[in-house]
């Protein structure tokens, strides 16, 4: 607990990402919540994702806020929406574990217990998706210049050495093409939602008079399947299945 304590005050100045954008809201926002105004560091900061501006370092300060007032279905759709930005953050990935942690709905996700998977899984996080795509871009020109350095090279040995960085450049852009392009299939396809009311009917159909089938607690993170005339369509684990109005859930955007 002292850790997520310290990571709330830690979190408030790795503003500068969006405080160009969002300067004044963001500084009252910090103001606010050092003055204990968790509510009102919320108006602030809200202002700033009314406007459009997705930023993982402000849907972490929006986490630690709700998470200080005790809102924990809030305070883990602003961590997962953070952490869908910037999923190699240890401190929004400390802090996301111990909200679910104290969840009432405990899901088993499963883990990878191959030690090599392991590795690679790390890795495919390590580096964000705007981070592989500027390695993409950069290893792209960087194999051009090799190429013509080549072309224009009359030693046999020179033409040699390019040959070999060639090839070892080309294996480790695809790899991080493979990995981009994975992460860019993950976000055009999967969606996920977080009850943040007190709990929320799974029902059999979408409408206030169909059967429930479930009933799951605040701070549920589920996969969202569908949406549409206040009800999305919904799947947690391999057993629950239906339908939850979307007011009582928060849905992660889906340009995140």
């Amino acid at each position: 607990m002292k850790k997520l304590l310290s990571l709330l005050f830690i979190s408030l100045f790795a503003t500068s990402a969006f405080a160009n954008n969002c300067s004044s809201e963001a500084e009252k926002g910090i103001n606010s919540f050092q003055g204990g105004h968790y509510e009102q560091a919320i108006d602030f900061w809200k202002t700033c994702t009314d406007q459009g501006i997705y930023n993982a370092d402000l849907y972490y300060n929006l986490g630690n806020a709700y998470f200080r007032l005790g809102r924990l279905g809030f305070a883990i759709f602003y961590y997962e929406s953070a952490h869908r930005l910037n999923p190699s953050d240890k401190d929004i990935i400390y802090n996301l574990k111990h909200a679910k942690s104290l969840t009432k709905d405990k899901v088993q996700e499963s883990e990878e217990e191959n030690p090599i998977l392991s590795t690679i899984f790390a890795l495919h996080h390590f580096i964000s998706l705007k981070g592989e795509l500027w390695i993409i871009t950069g290893l792209v020109w960087l194999i051009a210049g090799i190429l013509l350095f080549k072309v224009i090279s009359k030693t046999p040995r020179n033409k040699n050495i390019c040959i070999g960085a060639v090839f070892v450049l080309s294996i480790f852009l695809g790899i991080i093409t493979l990995s981009a392009g994975y992460k860019i299939f993950v976000l055009e396809t999967e969606t996920k939602g977080v009850v943040t009311a007190t709990n929320t009917d799974v029902t059999s159909a979408p409408h206030d008079q169909s059967q429930t089938l479930n009933i799951i607690s605040e701070g549920t993170v589920f996969n969202v399947l569908s949406i549409g005339n206040g009800w999305a369509e919904i799947q947690l684990g391999e057993k629950i299945k239906g339908f939850v109005k979307t007011t009582e859930v928060g849905i992660i955007d889906s340009h995140l």
